[in-house]
């Protein structure tokens, strides 16, 4: 049995393209052995490697003349938190302008569209959409909910004398600005009412989930990024969540958080800021399954009666998508009445106007 040429070690851990391997000299009927995948065509992979999304993405663009990344495969680029749902998608999204054809290729879904000049950055030398238009992208993808976080995420900015700094890959005020002046796009009105919730600050999902469920529930004077200081006017906590008025701190409790070092770090910050005067509150990733939102509201709660809150507090911990019956069970918000017809209505592509269907 003949043994297989090995391939250059540029080439062997990554998908490439028949023109690269043409550039090594690799001859078609090297790239047509059975230690490579074809993914699609012109496009070879060795089998059982593990590589990263701009690996797999790559090679697409590049033989994707005037392609760019797009939609949540731009946003995983940029790291932006997905749901896992579309997280885990094998789809490459890929996007052309208005004038061409959307890519057509296997596991690639394509789209074109029209970009505004600022709207394309490069990104490891490939081109993707910039971090505010993939936003915009997102809204006709996501829950309002899940494109908060993704907002939040490339909003939020903070310097502490902990951990490095974070800067902001779009200012707050310039996504506000954007969905003002965006008309006839898919998922605009989402992103108005996601634009008006996000605030810098938050750093994960969870933490997203609770200042929501919190805001929705009518809790006072939340703030993100706050800084607790000591006697000495030195810094002495930053918890995730604030109601500096009060002397609440909320911290989220992630897997990170289980380790027996990162355990000893949390009771000593809980015996400090116990001293200071403030009410720590630990919220755990179970309380936020098992419960949901509303453990977390009833936390809240019961700390603001004994800090000495005697102000109303709306009962209103579910999004605005959704409704709750007579029965306290939240449904979401039914369609209009239109879809609920005898005769529905269908398009007919071919005919291009609606089709009731056989007479």
């Amino acid at each position: 049995m003949i043994k297989a040429q090995p391939l250059p070690d540029s080439l062997s851990g990554r998908s490439f393209t028949l023109g690269e391997s043409d550039d090594y000299g690799i001859s078609r009927r090297r790239t047509a052995g059975r230690d490579l995948y074809t993914p699609g065509r012109c496009i070879r992979v060795p089998w059982g490697v593990q590589e990263p999304l701009a690996d797999r993405v790559r090679p697409l663009l590049e033989l994707t003349p005037g392609g760019m990344a797009s939609h949540s495969t731009a946003a995983l680029l940029w790291g932006v938190p997905l749901p896992p749902w579309l997280a885990g998608s094998f789809e490459i999204h890929i996007s052309k302008v208005a004038s061409s054809a959307p890519p057509w290729r296997a596991g690639v879904v394509g789209h074109h569209t029209r970009f505004k000049p600022g709207e394309v950055d490069l990104l490891g030398g490939m081109p993707v959409t910039s971090p505010l238009r993939t936003w915009l992208d997102l809204a006709a993808m996501l829950e309002l909910d899940d494109l908060v976080a993704a907002g939040d995420f490339l909003v939020c900015e903070h310097d502490r004398i902990f951990g490095p700094k974070r800067v902001a890959l779009v200012n707050l005020f310039e996504v506000r600005e954007s969905v003002r002046h965006e008309f006839h796009r898919r998922g605009i009105v989402k992103a108005r009412e996601a634009a008006d919730l996000l605030r810098v600050g938050a750093n994960s999902p969870p933490e997203k989930r609770i200042r929501l469920a919190l805001e929705r529930a009518g809790v006072p004077g939340l703030t993100l990024n706050h800084v607790v200081v000591d006697a000495d006017g030195s810094d002495a906590s930053w918890p995730d969540l604030a109601l500096p008025e009060w002397k609440i701190a909320l911290e989220y409790d992630g897997a990170h958080h289980l380790t027996a070092r990162q355990k000893a770090i949390d009771e000593a910050r809980n015996r400090l800021m116990e001293r200071l005067g403030w009410q720590q509150l630990r919220i755990t990733k179970a309380m936020l399954d098992n419960d949901g939102d509303k453990a977390v509201v009833a936390l809240v709660r019961n700390a603001l009666r004994v800090q000495g809150w005697t102000g109303p507090f709306f009962e209103r911990a579910f999004p605005p998508t959704s409704t709750v019956g007579a029965d306290g069970v939240k449904r979401r918000r039914r369609p209009p009445r239109s879809f609920g017809r005898r005769i529905r209505r269908r398009w007919s592509p071919r005919a291009g106007r609606p089709w009731r269907g056989p007479r």
